[in-house]
């Protein structure tokens, strides 16, 4: 069985105390394990996918292991107005956590992000901003993707302010304007321009997984992104869109991290 390990540490970027959950495999194991990079949801923290999931029996049936950072309501950036998120998920904390667990493979084809919700549109963004760094992206039910954000129906709404009503958005905390189409052209942001320099620029192409609920908010954007992927000559992303009836869910996440782990990771003892 694999081991859990609940983690505070202090980030010298965020300049605040942090934490984690790490999953690690049984020990006796050999070889290096895998990392599958898991983000929490909006408003969530790193025990979100611990408490609706069955990630540890999945973890522990693929021998992989899970980190589970806690994010606030970041979405995954560096913050206009606070933390510079994007440069601890990326830089800081991946030096943190192999300097802990040198087993973990440092390996790109051995790196898996994934996410549910505002965590699936985190694992894009950062997927597709550092190819170099992930083999494979997992997006679940992820509506706040830049720039197809004006998709998402408008009865939907978007993440809380945080602090309540009354207070700065959170797309103003994070990028200091409200619509987030006026961040469309700009390469910490737009998803599709990163996606599109990969292939212009002969980068490391990841892998792209995707799952979408019919009834979800976020479908109109899952199908804007399979649009955008699906207009590349040959697949060079490798990208599979998967629906099914469903909505913004927390079966529809256990469900579907659990067919991304057996897709991804089956394909790799291969």
């Amino acid at each position: 069985m694999n081991t859990l390990m609940q983690i505070n540490f202090r980030s010298e970027v965020l300049l605040l105390h942090d934490a984690m959950n790490v999953i690690l495999p049984d020990d006796r194991t050999e070889g290096d394990f895998p990392v599958l990079w898991l983000l929490h949801g909006g408003g969530g923290n790193e025990n979100d996918w611990l408490h609706m999931t069955r990630i540890r029996s999945y973890a522990d049936k693929h021998q992989i292991a899970v980190v589970m950072p806690h994010a606030g309501y970041s979405r995954y950036c560096n913050m206009y107005w606070g933390a510079d998120y994007f440069d601890f998920l990326t830089k800081e904390l991946p030096q943190i956590v192999h300097h802990m667990f040198p087993r973990l493979s440092r390996a790109r084809e051995d790196q898996y992000i994934a996410g549910f919700s505002l965590g699936g549109s985190g694992a894009i963004s950062l997927g597709m901003r550092c190819p170099e760094q992930y083999g494979t992206i997992g997006v679940i039910s992820a509506s706040s993707i830049i720039p197809l954000e004006h998709l998402r129906p408008k009865s939907a709404g978007g993440p809380s302010a945080p602090g309540g009503p009354g207070h700065m958005s959170v797309n103003m905390v994070n990028f200091g304007v409200e619509d987030t189409g006026d961040l469309a052209g700009n390469p910490e942001h737009d998803v599709l321009l990163n996606a599109r320099n990969i292939i212009a620029e002969g980068k490391p192409v990841p892998r792209v997984f995707h799952a979408v609920g019919t009834e979800d908010h976020a479908y109109p954007v899952g199908l804007g992104l399979k649009a955008f992927f699906e207009s590349f000559e040959g697949n060079p992303f490798r990208y599979e869109f998967h629906t099914e009836p469903g909505g913004h869910s927390d079966a529809f996440r256990d469900k579907w991290i659990r067919e991304f782990l057996d897709t991804v990771l089956k394909d790799r003892r291969r």
